[in-house]
């Protein structure tokens, strides 16, 4: 059930990180935009294909601290 709640909350955190550093990537995007003609820049912001690319690499980031600095389980988990 801990491992559950850990995930969830990895999850929900990595969403607003997320979106502070696609934002902060927008040099990025409209580098590979004008690059690679791939569409990442619209009237709006970035792409979703570029949030869900961040999102995905602070998920995977977060979960890799969690599995290389376990918590300390109490007595008997």
């Amino acid at each position: 059930m801990k491992k559950l709640l850990l995930a969830t909350v990895i999850g929900l955190l990595a969403l607003p990180v997320a979106l502070v550093v696609t934002i902060l990537l927008l040099p990025l995007w409209r580098w590979i935009e004008a690059k690679y003609g791939i569409e990442s820049i619209g009237h709006s912001g970035p792409a979703d294909w570029c949030f869900e690319a961040v999102y995905g690499l602070v998920l995977l980031a977060g979960f890799a601290l969690w599995r290389w600095f376990p918590t300390r389980s109490g007595p008997a988990d």
